[in-house]
């Protein structure tokens, strides 16, 4: 009886272990978490940890109306024209969208 409770103990650890790869991409730490403490731990650890999402910041250059991804105090494009311009940062691409002239092609 003891047997089929370890087993199942295990199963069950090994199985949040599968779920958390597969959801947050913490597999080990649910693992451990699981087979130290209990099952219930590892579940509530698992469903109760939110991915936290890093905020991208936007920087837009107003003379050549490219948008960077990536922390620039100045336009690279621009510096190779000759001119200095600062990039302003936005938190939200859609505020920079308004801003921004649509595309023409010949």
């Amino acid at each position: 009886m003891l047997i089929i409770i370890i087993a199942v103990y295990l199963l069950v650890t090994f199985f949040l272990t599968i779920l958390g790869i597969e959801k947050q991409n913490e597999g080990f730490k649910i693992f451990l978490i699981s087979l130290v403490f209990t099952p219930v731990i590892g579940l509530f650890y698992l469903y109760g940890e939110r991915k936290k999402a890093t905020r991208i910041k936007f920087y837009h250059c107003h003379a050549c109306d490219y948008v960077y991804p990536v922390k620039m105090t100045h336009c690279p494009i621009c510096l190779e024209q000759g001119s200095k311009i600062r990039l302003k940062k936005y938190e939200s691409p859609h505020k920079v969208k308004g801003m921004i002239q649509p595309a023409t092609f010949a």
